[in-house]
């Protein structure tokens, strides 16, 4: 297993549970990443079915989301609630989970080098040491996030151009404020998160593209820092009142979109699981739900010796959020229409629920069609 993730340390558990050996390969970034730190329902289940959910002590309970433009905001309530858990605390979780398991962990080791072999893999391993070693397996998974090596060296990158180019960063504040809703601000050519995190932490993550503000980024500063100027004037008095000054480092994560020829490699030894798997944006905070459902459903495949099915499944996982993202990446290329759009939203906020149970509680397609849709088509139609 490369990747010492949430989606790579899911996985191994899987596996050491139904008795198989597992050597997890951690570089060391896991606990580092930048990503959104919502926990979907089904995400959560997961995490449950694992045991890491009761070790998870600090956590915001999200039991809404809030979109807001130029100062007027829409609301929708969740049916069954999410969690926000930094990721730091959360890799601490998985941490006690892997030491309490039978999942043998490299700390600071790298992949360099993977040969196919006929009877398995060769692996060309770099130690926290600087040494290098080569090791034997009859199976790899990548899960070693959106620049995977696994999947650059089996040759499972897609050659198609990217459709998107963004990126995404994030900083934490405190508040004595509480929250209980994930709020979501349109700027001018970006977007924030607000996440609450628990214990009066919260999480602040944007996402922009470098084609529409530029780049470098206008001002001085560290990334977030201009960005939080770029929000415009109003943004800070829509967020809980900080204690102190928010932090984070200067780090950006990107191009998020990120294209595969499959995740399993022809031969059927290689595996590609999360990030690592293809990915497309951010903009729906389900990177961690979606990662965590694939790990579970590989893990179904290889115990029950049913590879070939990971494809099919990997897919299925993937579609609704693939065409949502792309239909909203699509709006937000286009300024006034998304202006109008979350106009006819704010006036049929059943609508709007509707398509937060779509999106989020993953309701069937028929669920769009709430009782306020003529009036968000109606909305939608005026000049």
């Amino acid at each position: 297993m490369v990747g010492g993730g949430p989606i790579g340390s899911a996985l191994s558990l899987y596996l050491a549970r139904a008795g198989r050996e597992v050597l997890l390969l951690d570089a060391g970034a896991s606990s580092r990443k930048i990503c959104g730190e919502g926990l979907l329902p089904a995400a959560w289940e997961v995490l449950s079915d694992l045991g890491i959910a009761e070790r998870l002590t600090q956590r915001g309970t999200i039991r809404g989301i809030t979109y807001g433009l130029a100062g007027e905001f829409v609301s929708g309530a969740l049916r069954k609630p999410a969690f926000g858990v930094q990721r730091s605390h959360l890799m601490q979780a998985f941490t006690e989970a892997l030491a309490a398991s039978t999942v043998e962990v490299w700390r600071g080791t790298r992949l360099q080098e993977l040969t196919v072999l006929k009877d398995g893999l060769e692996l060309s391993l770099r130690g926290a040491g600087g040494g290098v070693q080569r090791e034997r397996c009859g199976f790899l998974v990548g899960a070693d996030g959106l620049h995977s090596t696994v999947r650059r060296k089996a040759g499972l990158e897609s050659a198609r151009p990217r459709r998107f180019y963004r990126w995404g960063t994030r900083c934490y504040f405190r508040s004595r404020e509480s929250r209980e809703q994930v709020q979501v601000n349109l700027g001018p050519g970006l977007e924030s998160y607000l996440t609450p995190l628990g214990a009066g932490l919260f999480g602040l993550a944007f996402l922009w593209s470098p084609q529409t503000l530029g780049r470098p980024l206008p001002g001085k500063g560290k990334v977030w820092e201009r960005l939080l100027r770029l929000m415009g004037p109003g943004f800070l008095e829509t967020l809980p009142s900080p204690l102190g000054d928010p932090w984070g480092d200067d780090r950006a994560i990107g191009p998020l979109q990120q294209g595969v020829v499959s995740p399993l490699h022809p031969g059927g030894r290689i595996a590609l699981v999360g990030d690592a798997a293809g990915y497309l944006d951010a903009l729906t905070g389900e990177g961690l739900c979606l990662g965590l459902r694939q790990a579970r459903s590989l893990a179904n495949c290889i115990l029950e010796e049913r590879l070939g099915d990971y494809p099919k499944e990997h897919r299925a996982i993937k579609r609704r959020h693939h065409y949502l993202v792309s239909g909203l990446l699509w709006l937000i290329q286009r300024p006034v229409l998304r202006k109008r759009v979350f106009r006819a939203l704010l006036a049929s906020p059943e609508q709007f629920a509707a398509v937060l149970d779509f999106a989020v509680e993953e309701a069937k397609w028929r669920t769009l069609l709430s009782p306020q849709l003529g009036r968000f088509i109606a909305t939608l139609a005026l000049p």
